[in-house]
């Protein structure tokens, strides 16, 4: 059993103006408000009385620890004691939660509490020290809060609002600061600090030390049910969203899985479990699925299709939508040609997996219809479209297919080659920004797919970037990119939008550099409608199959193909 003492009181409450340190001595003589004892009216030798307790929480005097003074008195819970005993410590009561957030491009989404007060004492400086990219760190803060004797302050850069604090924690600043959990802005990256994270709702919030709280402790019948009606300030619910880039689980992938004995062997484990825990998994599939007859093995070659039996995979990995907006979806394996059977067959097994399609349809209409889910109250919807093989696999009025990009393909398929290595100018986008500025009418978060832009390169082609800015002028959240093979650059928020033109290969056999086999999934968080924080979680295909995130240096490495990427495109502006 753990005793908590305090002196002199009935009901005890204490301002804390930081957290309690690591390794701090227990609570004890604690000052508390009471009526102060008349003067007398000339200086006399007080007498020493006997030191006097009491016990609470159902405690006998067998309870008290060894060490009192001999002549201890032990009263009743309701008279005034000079020491309490209880069993229970003080509830603490919440007036505002604080939360560090960094510079995007600092390469870090969580810290020590010791790392984390070692950069804002001033004696870590370098990013690389705890874990992220090498770099010079900034501490900034706002309005002076309760967390002032954490900062060297001669180090620090004030700001008198939270506003303008973030106009300086651009991509690249390397900044910190130490902000309110309502002022945070989706622009700059919200910390986890030991495994707690209360902007994306992980951990326990009891554990987090980064708050302005006062501290309450009922020394009477009547205290009690007054302190239990005392309340934290809320927390928001977070809606988490995450998203991966090209899922072709075919050739030497689809003979890996096969061998495995384990359909879903590719996501089993660690990476399965984090995307079927969100609560909405999106992703490309760029491929066919289908039973019409046998499928190319560890071969090479582009003709990409796979059995029914993968569907396990994407069912373990709760995948809840898949762009089908891609260029593979008409392959029939060594079966070929089958006409629409694949690309159909490929529709209704999901369908009947119960997993939402975008971007592709018996019709132009049905390409065109957006997914929508509604989660905790805020409703998101999808939209997924082809820049690569729509020119000949578009859908039509009354033929099947995918949601194409340009308005009108005449000029690519006249020119002979494919429609991605035409130039921006040539991409017209009039429906594309109508049917997204629609669904921005019917729905809270608009999110779109497109699979575009050249391949095996970090930077995106001015064709994506043209298509990608488009959509997030027309007012969608988060816009996605595919089809490189290799992550590409992000683009920094505006309004609250963000774009990522590529995420890499998911699962594929794809080895013929390291950046074939290295990706990351793109977590998007939501407070009701709000983009809120963004993370980047880097993984490694292992045996041309699995992907596994990673940490350490390689884990650097990918992000840092990413910002890299990212400046040359800002610089161009």
């Amino acid at each position: 059993m753990v005793l908590f003492f305090v002196t002199l009181g009935f009901l005890v409450w204490l301002l804390f103006d930081k957290f309690e340190e690591e390794n701090s001595e227990p609570i004890e003589n604690v000052i508390v408000s009471t009526i102060p004892e008349e003067p007398t009216s000339t200086p006399t030798q007080t007498k020493m009385l006997p030191l006097t307790t009491s016990i609470h929480d159902g405690l006998s005097g067998s309870d008290l620890p060894p060490g009192l003074p001999d002549d201890t008195i032990l009263v009743g819970p309701s008279e005034r004691s000079d020491v309490v005993f209880f069993l229970s410590p003080p509830k603490r009561i919440v007036k505002e939660w604080y939360v560090p957030v960094v510079a995007m491009g600092v390469g870090i989404d969580s810290i020590s509490k010791v790392g984390l007060l070692e950069i804002l004492s001033g004696s870590v400086t370098n990013w690389a020290n705890v874990g992220g990219l090498s770099g010079s760190i900034r501490v900034l803060t706002g309005p002076i809060g309760p967390f002032q004797d954490l900062f060297d302050m001669s180090l620090v850069e004030q700001f008198e609002s939270y506003d303008e604090l973030f106009k300086v924690m651009t991509f690249e600043s390397g900044t910190i600061a130490l902000v309110p959990i309502d002022q945070i802005v989706p622009s700059v990256t919200a910390l986890a600090v030991d495994g707690v994270d209360i902007v994306r709702g992980f951990g326990n919030s009891e554990d987090w030390n980064f708050v302005d709280a006062v501290f309450a402790l009922p020394l009477t019948e009547r205290g009690k049910p007054a302190i239990e009606n005392l309340i934290d300030a809320p927390l928001p619910n977070p809606t988490t969203i995450v998203i991966t880039g090209d899922i072709l689980p075919v050739r030497c992938s689809l003979v890996s899985l096969e061998s495995s004995g384990d359909w879903a062997s590719a996501v089993r484990g660690e990476t399965g479990d984090y995307l079927a825990a969100a609560d909405l998994t999106l992703g490309s599939y760029d491929g066919s699925i289908h039973d019409l007859g046998e499928h190319y093995g560890c071969v090479p070659g582009v003709n990409l299709s796979s059995p029914p039996e993968v569907i396990e995979l994407l069912k373990y990995a709760g995948f809840d939508e898949l762009s089908l907006a891609t260029n593979h979806v008409f392959d029939c394996g060594v079966s070929s040609p089958c006409g629409n059977r694949a690309f159909l067959s490929t529709i209704n097994s999901l369908k009947d997996a119960e997993i939402k399609i975008a971007g592709a349809g018996s019709s132009l209409d049905e390409a065109f219809d957006p997914v929508i889910f509604n989660i905790n109250g805020t409703t998101f919807g999808i939209l997924a479209f082809d820049d690569v093989a729509a020119q000949n696999f578009a859908a039509t009025e009354d033929k099947p297919g995918t949601a194409p990009l340009d308005d009108d393909y005449s000029d690519e398929i006249a020119s002979g080659y494919q429609s991605y290595f035409h130039p921006a100018s040539a991409l017209s986008l009039d429906r594309f920004k109508k049917l997204i500025t629609d669904l921005v009418e019917a729905v809270d978060v608009v999110i779109v797919q497109v699979q575009t832009g050249t391949e095996d390169t970090h930077d995106p082609s001015e064709r994506s970037i043209k298509a990608l800015r488009v959509a997030r002028s027309a007012g969608a959240t988060l816009v996605i990119g595919n089809q490189a093979h290799h992550v590409q650059a992000i683009e920094p928020l505006k309004e609250g939008r963000f774009i990522a033109y590529a995420l890499g290969n998911f699962i594929f056999d794809q080895i013929h550099t390291p950046e074939h086999t290295q990706g990351f999934v793109l977590e998007a968080t939501f407070w009701g409608k709000n983009l809120r924080n963004l993370r980047f979680m880097p993984y490694e295909i292992k045996d041309r199959y699995r992907p596994v995130f990673v940490h350490g240096s390689l884990r650097l490495k990918i992000l840092a193909d990413v910002f890299e990427a990212t400046k040359r495109l800002v610089s161009q502006d």
